[in-house]
C-alpha cells in the first residue's frame, strides 16, 4: 500500500537513471570539470561511464540469451544511475564547501539507490536485476574512485548549478533512450547463433 501511495514518485526518480538524462549530464559535467581544471577527474567521469555503458550492454545481451528468468535483463537504469550519482557524490565529498559537499553526496547516494528501488517498484526489472544493475555502476564507480584525484579545484556551488541545470534542460527536452528492443534481438541472434 505504502508503495503504491509513492509510486508516482519513483517514476519521476527513475528519470535520472535513463541513458538520456545521464549521457548528456554527463558531458556537461566532464566539460565543467574540465574548464575548472580538474582535467584527471573530467577523464576518470568519463571513463566509469563508458565502462558502465559496455559493462551494462554486455551482461544485458548476455543475460537475455542465456540468463535464468529471475535475471533476464540488468536495469541499465540502475547502472547508470550509480555510474553517475556515485561519482558526483564523491566530486562533491572532495569540494572546499564541506557542508554543502557532505548534503549534495548523501542526496546523490540516494537517488541511485531509489532508482534501483523504483525500477523494482514499477515493475520494470526484478529485485536480481536491480541488483546487478546496481552492482555494475558500483564497479564504474571503482573505475573513476581509481582515476580521480583527490582534490578538486570545482566548487559546490558551480556543480549545484550543473545539475540544476541538467535536471532543467531535461525536464525541458524530455529526452529518453530505448535500448531493450534492439538488445533483445541482438540477444535472440546470438542465441540461435550459439546452438547451431
Amino acid at each position: 500500500m505504502l508503495l503504491q501511495s509513492i509510486e508516482p514518485l519513483f517514476r519521476i526518480v527513475v528519470v535520472f537513471g535513463d541513458a538520456g538524462f545521464v549521457l548528456p549530464a554527463s558531458g556537461g559535467l566532464a566539460a565543467a570539470l574540465w574548464a575548472a581544471g580538474d582535467r584527471r577527474a573530467a577523464v576518470a567521469f568519463l571513463a566509469a561511464i563508458a565502462v558502465c555503458g559496455v559493462m551494462a550492454t554486455l551482461a544485458k545481451i548476455f543475460s537475455m540469451a542465456f540468463g535464468p528468468p529471475p535475471l533476464h535483463s540488468p536495469s541499465g537504469h540502475a547502472a547508470l544511475a550509480a555510474a553517475f550519482f556515485l561519482p558526483l557524490s564523491a566530486i562533491f565529498m572532495r569540494v572546499r564547501e564541506r557542508r554543502a559537499g557532505i548534503l549534495a553526496a548523501a542526496l546523490g547516494v540516494a537517488v541511485a539507490v531509489l532508482v534501483a528501488i523504483g525500477r523494482v517498484v514499477e515493475g520494470a526489472h526484478t529485485a536480481p536485476e536491480a541488483f546487478a544493475g546496481f552492482f555494475i555502476g558500483l564497479a564504474a564507480f571503482g573505475v573513476f574512485l581509481g582515476g580521480a584525484p583527490s582534490r578538486l579545484a570545482i566548487g559546490a556551488p558551480a556543480l549545484i548549478v550543473f545539475l540544476a541545470a541538467a535536471v532543467a534542460i531535461h525536464a525541458y527536452m524530455g529526452l529518453s533512450i530505448e535500448v531493450e528492443g534492439p538488445l533483445e534481438r541482438i540477444a535472440t541472434r546470438l542465441a540461435q547463433l550459439l546452438s547451431l
